[in-house]
């Protein structure tokens, strides 16, 4: 019968906690943190995979499936394919451009 109550204890803290939690101080739930977290992996595998826009210099963070893309780019066409990669990435709900060229 003990095991039964903590059981079902630990089965309704967690309902409650998930609905109510959040990751990082933020009003974004932990689904959306989770979310969030896919997304910046996605455009970061991308933007290191694109010759052009060099993604070791381009920095990756998202909020709400806003992406925001800072660093140096080589190029304003490496600037413009970059925001073109993040723009397709699947969920992304915007782009921020915080890109500079770098010659």
């Amino acid at each position: 019968m003990r095991a039964v109550r903590f059981f079902c204890t630990c089965v309704l803290l967690s309902f409650l906690l998930g609905c109510q939690a959040y990751s990082d101080g933020s009003k974004r739930t932990t689904g959306e943190f989770a979310d969030d977290v896919q997304i910046k992996a996605a455009v970061k595998f991308r933007l290191l995979n694109d010759p052009e826009v060099k993604g070791l210099q381009v920095g990756v963070s998202v909020a709400k499936g806003l992406v925001t893309l800072r660093g140096r780019v080589p190029s304003d066409y490496a600037r413009q394919k970059a925001l073109r990669i993040a723009r397709e990435t699947g969920s992304v709900t915007g782009v921020e451009d915080r890109l500079t060229i770098v010659e």
